[in-house]
């Protein structure tokens, strides 16, 4: 039994990206259920400065999963050095997690 669903409600944190002078775009978000025990959610988008090919500083993009509830289901992030950046990259999160996600909230932080 190989299920795979997109997750429709992908919520981003617009004014925090304006605050980290960036844009996180084409976000989208699949559940995949393996067997009975194994379950995961992808996330994929892509992260772009908003002025140029640099940031001024270096950002981690944290990934937040929600049941229908409101409970947080799964966590992570990915890390984005301001040395290291040239203007666009993509953005790639996996974890287990134990139901479908009815929310995904993506928002960047500087580190």
């Amino acid at each position: 039994m190989c299920k795979k669903e997109a997750i429709e409600n992908i919520e981003r944190l617009e004014m925090m990206e304006e605050k980290c002078g960036v844009s996180i775009d084409g976000a989208y978000a699949v559940f995949e259920e393996v067997d009975v025990d194994s379950r995961y959610v992808t996330v994929n988008a892509e992260i772009q400065a908003v002025s140029g090919t640099t940031i001024d500083e270096s950002i981690d993009v944290i990934f937040t999963a929600y049941n229908a509830e409101g409970k947080i289901i799964a966590t992570g992030s990915d890390y984005f050095d301001a040395d290291d950046f040239f203007g666009l990259s993509p953005i790639n999160f996996c974890a287990d997690i134990i139901e479908k996600p009815a929310k995904i909230r993506i928002y960047p932080k500087i580190s």
